[in-house]
C-alpha cells in the first residue's frame, strides 16, 4: 500500500473516531479497513501519537476497549465537494414532500455556512453546472404523493408516541382507525405502520388513503422489540408473509447488472464459475417477488422454493391468459 494511502486511511479512521459516539474498538477497525488485528493495532497506535490530548476512552459493556475523539477533533480537516451539494439539490429535487424540500434547503445552506467566503461564489457556479449536466439522471417513476400535512402529523404522533385517530376505507365501508403509529416505509406508496389494539396486531396503512387524521393526547407504549428495519427486512416492498429461502440464478449475460443491483436487505450474491449469478435472500411477499422477477424475463431462474416456483407459473399463466 502506497503512502498515500495510508494516510487518507488515518484521516479517515480520525473521522470515524470522532463522529462514533459508543466509540471503536480493534474489532472495527480491523471490520472497516479489512486489515489484520495487527495493522489496525498500528493504526491506532500512530493516530494516537498523532492526537494524545484528544482520545477518550468509553465505557463499554462489552468488555472491550473503545476509544473516541473529543467533539470537534477533526472539523478543520471537514470540507464540502462541489458533488456533496449537487447531490443535496438532487434529493430535494425528487421529494414530492415540501416540508422535506425545506428542510434539505435549511441543510443546504447550514453547510454552505462552514464553507471559506473565497470558495462560495465559485462552488455555486460549479454546482449548477453539475445539476445541470446530470438533468438527464432524473428518474421518471410511479409514485403516489403523500399531503406534507399529514406526513407532519404522523411524524409528530411518532415522536411524542400519542396515538392517532383516521377515516380509512375498508371492503366493507369507511372505517375509523385508532393507531400507535410506529414508522413511515416508503415504496412505490407511502405507508404508516402501527400497533391496532382492536385487532391487537401490526397493521400497514396508505397515507394517501388517510382521511380526517387527528393526534389525540392518549399516550402508547411501543413495542421493545419491534424493530422497522427488521420489520421491513421480512417483507419484499410492503408485503408481510412468512419468510422464505429464496434462491435465484441469472445468467451471466446480464452479471454485472445484477451484481450492482439491490433486492433485498438479506441479499446475498455470489458469481457462479459458470459465470452466472445466485442472489439468495430470506423474505416473504411472494406476489411482489414475482413481479420484480417478470421484468428480468428469461435471464432468472428460481432455484428455491418449489412454493414461488408454483406461483410465478400461475403468475404467467394469469399474463398470457389476459393477452
Amino acid at each position: 500500500m502506497s503512502r498515500l494511502n495510508k494516510a487518507e486511511q488515518i484521516i479517515e479512521l480520525a473521522m470515524m473516531f470522532q463522529n462514533s459516539f459508543s466509540g471503536l474498538c480493534i474489532e472495527d477497525i480491523r471490520q472497516h479497513f479489512e486489515c489484520s488485528r495487527r495493522s489496525a493495532e498500528r493504526m491506532k497506535t500512530l493516530l494516537f501519537e498523532m492526537f494524545p490530548e484528544k482520545i477518550e476512552e468509553v465505557q463499554s459493556f462489552d468488555k472491550k476497549k473503545r476509544w473516541r475523539f473529543v467533539k470537534g477533533t477533526m472539523n478543520s480537516l471537514i470540507s464540502f465537494s462541489v458533488d456533496d451539494f449537487a447531490n443535496l439539490e438532487y434529493l430535494k429535487g425528487l421529494t414530492d414532500d415540501e416540508n422535506k424540500k425545506k428542510q434539505l434547503e435549511e441543510l443546504i445552506l447550514k453547510i454552505k455556512a462552514l464553507t471559506p467566503q473565497k470558495n462560495a461564489r465559485a462552488l455555486e457556479n460549479d454546482i449548477e453546472a453539475v445539476i445541470e449536466s446530470e438533468g438527464f439522471a432524473v428518474r421518471q417513476y410511479s409514485r403516489v404523493k403523500a399531503d406534507p400535512k399529514t406526513m407532519e402529523m404522523l411524524r409528530c404522533a411518532m415522536l411524542s408516541f400519542k396515538k392517532i385517530v383516521f377515516d380509512y376505507p375498508t371492503d366493507k365501508g369507511n372505517r375509523k382507525i385508532t393507531l400507535n403509529p410506529y414508522g413511515v416505509i416508503i415504496s412505490d406508496k407511502y405507508y404508516i405502520v402501527g400497533f391496532n389494539e382492536y385487532v391487537n396486531d401490526l397493521r400497514l396503512y396508505r397515507v394517501d388513503k388517510i382521511k380526517n387524521l387527528e393526534i389525540t393526547e392518549e399516550y402508547f407504549d411501543k413495542d421493545e422489540k419491534f424493530s422497522l428495519r427488521e420489520y421491513c427486512n421480512k417483507s419484499f416492498s410492503i408485503y408481510q408473509e412468512e419468510p422464505l429461502n429464496i434462491t435465484l440464478e441469472f445468467d451471466k449475460s446480464i452479471a454485472e447488472d445484477v451484481l450492482n443491483y439491490h433486492f433485498h436487505p438479506t441479499q446475498k450474491i455470489i458469481q457462479l464459475d459458470n459465470g452466472n449469478i445466485e442472489v439468495k435472500f430470506t423474505s416473504g411477499g411472494t406476489q411482489a417477488i414475482c413481479f420484480e422477477l417478470f421484468k428480468w424475463g428469461k435471464n432468472v431462474k428460481i432455484k428455491k422454493p418449489n412454493k414461488l416456483k408454483e406461483l410465478y407459473k400461475i403468475y404467467l399463466k394469469d399474463v398470457l391468459n389476459s393477452i
